[in-house]
């Protein structure tokens, strides 16, 4: 066998391939072709993110699917799709990006996993596939004491973060009372419109000066006009994925200062509550409950329900105005211990129920601060009739809006008092919508609220996610479709409750 060397015009040489002698090769079978094997969805992740970062084992996606809300265990109950297929943890965009490209060429469901804590389900899968943690993602890039503002990835928790703002004399101002566990990109795309601070500095997309996103279409950018902003805002990570952030921070200019004041009706206690919301200072935290919340974290000394308001800097007019609106109101001033305990627990009050019952079934309404007396009335109404252990909590967002949270405490497995219950939180909404509010988080439970609470807003996200996820892999749904109508769900639940007091009738 000879290689045949030819000099060509130019001077280069070419090699010409390898010749063999003429002769006459035997005849033989000619080997079979081999394709290699077609990787799996988990070699494909691995490659993407290592070993250590995927997980396709039962426990790691029963953890990564579910939140603090009941409905998922209701969900695997009646139907396995209700469990990521894969549990997979990024650390930066391109392995964000890696990921996103496998779901779309597979067509597998993409759910971005914040901190779960929002208690609707609204990282919980629908249709199995991938349940992304953003929560390595939590380095705070930057802090900008000159400029006042801070850059982060999306996993970095509100309490981390104001802990780390607190040291140079600076704050966020703002943050969800789930800001032990919450992350950036989860209050995000919850909407960040009420919490901790917004009745004084104005939500999150009041602060927002950035956002840089990856569409579940693969398109990467930042977006910086409040109307691309916007979009993300409330979106429960149906478009794309988030990871890093820009926000406007605060100087820290005075120490807080909280006044408890203890009612015995709920018409003085709303009284008092929209007169001080009217109040030319605004609170940084005002928080109303009843005494049976209250047991749980921090029992009333006196009085059936508390209203608790937090300032910066409190002077002596705020004492005074707060002194006579609470006395016309038919209040009284608690304690000094009392209030101090109020503003310790703000992270926990809501959430120390949990612990003293099998189930703790929440639903979140935005509330106008003048319809929060008709809607405790019409709560206070069926928990008597009903005969349902109940408790609230409300949280002031704007001087305009409340953020009423309705619970109920049951034991799941006693099937007609948990759908009952169930029941009395759908009629509350229905009634939350005629007063001209609506579900506070939309997440898997509430989407089927969006047509009649918030039908603009279901429009708009309709368009977008049109735009930003054509092929619909990012977290399926939820607010611009759901998995059952409206009129189904309320029938079943007028049914139910109407069937539960009639078997109690029928049992007496």
């Amino acid at each position: 066998m000879f290689r045949e060397v030819i000099e060509m015009s130019n001077g280069e040489k070419e090699i010409t391939p390898e010749s063999a002698p003429e002769e006459v090769a035997p005849e033989s079978t000619p080997e079979k072709e081999t394709t290699p094997e077609k990787k799996t969805i988990l070699e494909m992740l691995i490659e993407v993110v290592g070993k250590e970062s995927v997980s396709d084992s039962e426990l790691e996606r029963v953890i990564y699917s579910g939140d603090p809300s009941v409905l998922p265990q209701f969900h695997y109950r009646w139907k396995g799709k209700y469990l990521a297929d894969y549990a997979v943890r990024v650390e930066n965009v391109n392995e964000i990006e890696g990921i996103l490209k496998i779901a779309r060429e597979n067509n597998i469901p993409v759910i971005p996993r914040g901190g779960a804590s929002s208690c609707m389900s609204s990282s919980s899968p629908s249709r199995g596939g991938i349940s992304l943690d953003i929560k390595p993602m939590n380095k705070i890039l930057e802090i900008n004491k000159e400029g006042l503002f801070v850059r982060g990835g999306p996993g970095v928790t509100f309490k981390g973060l104001e802990n780390e703002l607190e040291k140079q004399g600076l704050t966020l101002g703002i943050y969800p009372s789930s800001a032990k566990s919450a992350v950036f990109g989860g209050w995000v795309g919850c909407g960040g419109k009420g919490g901790i601070g917004t009745p004084l500095y104005g939500g999150l997309k009041d602060h927002i000066i950035s956002l840089s996103v990856i569409g579940g279409n693969g398109s990467i950018q930042v977006l910086e006009k409040d109307e691309d902003i916007n979009l993300f805002l409330d979106s429960y990570g149906i478009l794309g994925v988030i990871f890093e952030i820009k926000l406007r921070i605060h100087e820290i200019v005075g120490e807080y200062k909280t006044l408890s004041y203890a009612f015995e009706t709920i018409d003085g206690l709303c009284s008092a509550l929209e007169e001080i919301t009217m109040l030319e200072t605004k609170p940084v935290y005002l928080k109303i409950a009843d005494d049976e919340l209250q047991k749980y974290s921090n029992p009333l000394e006196m009085g059936k329900y508390v209203l608790s308001v937090t300032y910066v800097d409190v002077t002596i007019d705020i004492f005074e105005n707060l002194d006579s609106i609470t006395r016309n109101s038919v209040g009284a001033y608690i304690s000094d211990e009392f209030s101090n305990k109020e503003w310790d627990l703000r992270y926990d009050c809501e959430f120390n129920p949990k612990q003293h019952t099998e189930t703790l079934m929440f639903q979140e309404y935005w509330i106008p601060i003048e319809k929060v007396r008709d809607m405790l009335f019409a709560f206070e109404k069926y928990r008597r009739t009903h005969k349902i252990p109940t408790l609230w909590f409300g949280m002031l967002g704007t001087q305009f809006e409340m953020r009423l949270n309705l619970m109920v405490m049951i034991d799941a497995a006693q099937y007609l008092k948990f759908i009952a219950g169930k029941g009395i939180l759908h009629k509350m909404m229905k009634k939350a919508i005629k007063l001209g509010g609506g579900p506070y988080t939309i997440g898997l439970q509430n989407s089927i609220y969006m047509s009649r609470a918030y039908p603009e807003r279901l429009i708009e996200m309709q368009e977008a996610k049109d735009k930003w996820d054509p092929i619909g892999i990012m977290n399926p749904d939820r607010v611009t479709s759901c998995l059952t109508s409206y009129r189904r769900i309320d029938l079943l639940f007028v049914l139910a409750t109407a069937f539960r007091r009639l078997s109690r009738y029928v049992g007496k």
